[in-house]
Order: C-alpha cells, then structure tokens, then sequence
C-alpha cells in the first residue's frame, strides 16, 4: 500500500510542470507559437516573403528559443484580401492556437483583422500595413505596429518637399485604396498646410498593367509643375517606373515621394528607369551605422537578396517580440505583463533607435533617397534624414 501511494505521489509531481501552465504558468516543453499573415501571391508577394525573411532573421538570431520554450513560427497567405487575411488569422488562432500574430502588408487586410483580435485577446504586431486609425481612434492595447501609420513619414516628406527643396505644385498619382490615400493625405496636409498646391490626383486601380492612359494625364502638367508624388508597390511599382521611364516622363516632371515605388525588393526589376527617383522613407539599405552593416550583411549572406524596408520591417518587428519574451522570461501566457513590456521595448534597429508612442505606434527616423548605381548595383542613396518622426508629427509654419 505504501509502495503504492509512493508510486501515485512520484508521478503526481512529475506530470505537475506539464499541467498547470493550464493555469498561465509557462511549460518548458510547450512552444509559443506565433502566426504570421503575408501575401505570397500576387502583386506583393515578394514584399511579403522579404516581410517573412526579415522576421525570422530575428528569430534565428536567438535560435527560435526564448528562456528555454521554442519558438513555432506559422505562416499563412493572405494573398492582399481582407476576407482570405481573417480566414487565415482565424486558422491560425483557432487551430494552431498561437499566442501572437504578426505580419500584414495590406492595410485593408489590418482594418480586417482588427475586431478579431481585440475579441480574441491576441496581440497583432504590424509590420506593414500602415491602416491609419489603427493606432489612433480604433487603437486597443492588442494592436502594435512597428513600421509606419500611413500618412506619418509623408508629413515629413511633404515639409521637406516644401520646405527644404523648394517645391510649390505638384501632382499625385497612386494606387486606388486605403494606404494610397491615406498616405497622400499625409503628404499633402503638410505640403498644403505651408502654401504648396496640388493640380491634379490620378489613382489608377491597384494591379494595373497599363499605365499609359494615367501617365497622358501627368503629362498634361509639364512645365506647370515641380514634382510628381508617387505611392505604388510590389509590381505596380516596377511597371509605373518603367513605362513613366519609357514615355520620356522622368526628367520633365521628376519623382519625388514615397520611396517604397523603389523599394530594394524592386529595383532589379526597374534598373536604369529609376535612376535619379527621389524620395522618402523610414529605411534604405545604405543607412550608414553598424546595426545596419551588420543586419544588412548577415541578411544578404542568408538570402542571397539586399534587404529592403520590409525586410527590416519583419526583422524589426520579429526583435519587439522576443525582446519583449525575454523580458517576461517566455511566459507569454501572462500576457497583461507581455503587453506590459512589449509597449516598453526599446533597442537600435537598422533604421535606427525603435520606441513605441503611447498609441503603440513606432516614433522613427525618415530618411531621404536617390536612386543611383554603385559597383554595378541599385541603390537607394540616403542623402539626408528627419529625426524622431511620429504619427501626428506637424511641422510649424
């Protein structure tokens, strides 16, 4: 009988570490698991891979274990459609059961996926999509971004239009839907604010093939105007540069605006057409510190591929969590303390110091750019930057 109880009591206090995480503790042998929507399809599918590189670099880095618990990384395509992006998210909360989710390039796919997450307590770290209102008045303390709010770094691009170049008219041409006009809004409540003027806005529909009908608009203005802003990505971003290029565009009205249109993930692709592009954004890959010397060759050396903003966007979004993991000791089941330190977290990036605002929303540097050709290569040249940029930065009159 007493070999018995023994017997009972030994196994009891074996199988305790495997059962109370139940209760929120952490369990050595139980992975977090963290969930990741992406399109691999389509016109964004190389952002979204360069999006997925750049966030297991920085898992990689601490070898997909945080105080002992391996990391699961999850991937799931939301293929840019708000209706795939919640299905995928709910597969991956409901089935997969993960702990965080991450990702997201389209920001209609984030406007998707917000009422979800709050519902179901899961914290969503942006590291893309820029959907404005997610880090203003629909914020929740479940939702982190780590790239940019559209508009934000075009508030800073449209005061040093004005202010630092000279600029006074331009045109505006963008893709048709949420994150081409909320960034255009951006840089022209800036541009405006101080005197510019803007003749005429042109969105064509995202995906487009043939630019030809828009680009006779823009050529309307030549000689009447100083710039022309662009928002495009992925291969609309290819196909405007080239066909603009091609119908003798660039020189007469050139390109100065947001500079994912040459974006590392595109210039391949565009080469000689997007020499002399000119624009802004919060990361080049010829940003000259040793953070990015070191991200930029340990991610070349690994994919064979220079890092572009999405790259560094994943990467730095990827660095938030585990930084924020290591800080509760890997117990993210005690997640009032992991949204704690999360909102907390502090270190350099490639792009430079990363801190979240009080909205959750990251305060960075914008970098300005030139596209030109270095040892046979691409480049997106930074010719100045503007310090400490949030999502409700205003310049003074």
């Amino acid at each position: 009988m007493i070999r018995k109880l023994l017997s009972i009591v030994i196994c009891v206090l074996f199988l305790l570490p495997l059962v109370v995480g139940a209760r929120g503790m952490a369990v050595a042998a139980e992975p977090i698991k963290i969930g990741f929507v992406a399109p691999f399809v389509g016109v964004s599918s190389k952002y979204g891979t360069d999006l997925r590189n750049g966030f297991k670099q920085a898992l990689e880095e601490v070898n997909f274990k945080v105080a002992g618990r391996e990391i699961l990384f999850l991937t799931e395509d939301d293929e840019m459609k708000p209706d795939v992006g919640l299905t995928k998210a709910r597969k991956l909360v409901e089935k997969d059961q993960v702990h965080i989710l991450g990702g997201i390039i389209s920001s209609a796919v984030a406007y998707a996926l917000r009422d979800y997450v709050i519902t179901k307590k899961v914290p969503l770290v942006i590291c893309c999509a820029g959907a404005t209102k997610l880090t203003q008045e629909q914020r929740s303390p479940y939702i982190f971004r780590v790239s940019f709010a559209n508009g934000q770094q075009d508030r800073a691009g449209g005061w040093y239009a004005y202010t630092k170049r000279g600029y006074k008219k331009y045109v505006v041409i963008g893709s048709d839907y949420a994150a081409g006009h909320e960034k255009a809004d951006g840089f022209l409540k800036t541009f405006k604010f101080l005197g510019g003027e803007v003749v005429e806005e042109i969105w064509p529909p995202l995906g487009t093939s043939d630019y030809a009908p828009y680009i006779a608009k823009i050529a309307n203005h030549v000689g009447k105007v100083d710039r022309l802003w662009t928002f495009f990505q992925g291969n609309d971003a290819v196909r405007f540069v080239q066909q603009y290029a091609e119908y003798g565009l660039k020189e007469k009205i050139p390109i100065f605006g947001e500079a994912g249109l040459t974006d590392a993930a595109n210039l391949p692709a565009q080469r000689d057409a997007a020499l002399g592009i000119e624009g802004y954004l919060q990361y080049f890959e010829t940003i000259d510190t040793p953070e990015n010397k070191r991200f930029f060759k340990e991610y070349r050396q690994k994919y064979s591929d220079i890092p572009g903003s999405l790259s560094e966007g994943g990467y730095v979004g990827g660095k938030a969590v585990v930084k924020a993991l290591e800080a509760v000791k890997g117990k993210i089941e005690d997640q009032e303390s992991f949204l704690k330190v999360l909102k907390a977290v502090k270190f350099e990036a490639p792009r430079g110091p990363f801190r979240f605002d009080d909205h959750q929303n990251v305060i960075e540097p914008v970098y300005i750019c030139r596209v030109e050709k270095k040892g046979g290569e691409y480049v997106n040249a930074v010719t100045d930057m503007i310090p400490e940029v949030d999502q409700y930065w205003m310049p003074k009159k």
